[in-house]
């Protein structure tokens, strides 16, 4: 069984402003389609308001405290955990690998935990404004084990890095 964490990040960690990605990255959405594609994912309520539906192809876990939350008409599949611990194992019952898409308080709680085995973050070389922080990690416990630079689209052409993080032994 895998935990896969995967997060879009600036160089200042911001992760996200007013419920939305706060830059346009095709190629950085396809990836993370790619990888996620066929298995479950977790998230947080926000995370998932901030989507509006579940995405196709995959089985869609929302964490959230509120008992009476629902995901409405569009989300017909969801499934709601009230903990990550609850989440995580109703994933690992669909499937050995399972990913951690978001917000900052899911990604927190994971690393504080130990919860991850993988990080695939993506480095985004910008510091944009945002209201959303990916948090503090001991990069010295994690070793790269890929990276696929790449560069976004036009207008802006702002370069990033897909790079994918064990645990270092």
């Amino acid at each position: 069984m895998s935990v896969t964490l995967v997060v879009a990040m600036g160089a200042n960690r911001v992760i996200g402003v007013d419920g939305a990605l706060p830059w346009r990255l095709p190629e950085d959405l396809a990836h993370f389609k790619r990888l996620t594609l066929g298995h479950p994912m977790v998230m947080g309520r926000t995370t998932y308001d901030s989507i509006g539906r579940p995405l196709p192809g995959r089985t869609t876990i929302v964490l959230t405290r509120d008992p009476d939350w629902s995901a409405g008409p569009q989300g017909d599949g969801v499934l709601v955990a009230a903990s990550l611990e609850e989440a995580l194992a109703t994933a690992h019952e669909l499937d050995d690998d399972v990913f951690l898409v978001g917000g900052a308080q899911v990604y927190a709680q994971a690393l504080e935990q130990g919860l991850v085995d993988v990080m695939v973050v993506t480095r985004v070389a910008a510091s944009p404004d945002g209201d959303a922080f990916f948090p503090r990690v001991d990069w010295e416990a994690w070793q790269e084990v890929g990276r696929v630079p790449s560069v976004g689209p036009e207008p802006d052409r702002v370069p990033f890095d897909i790079v994918t993080y064990g645990r270092a032994s």
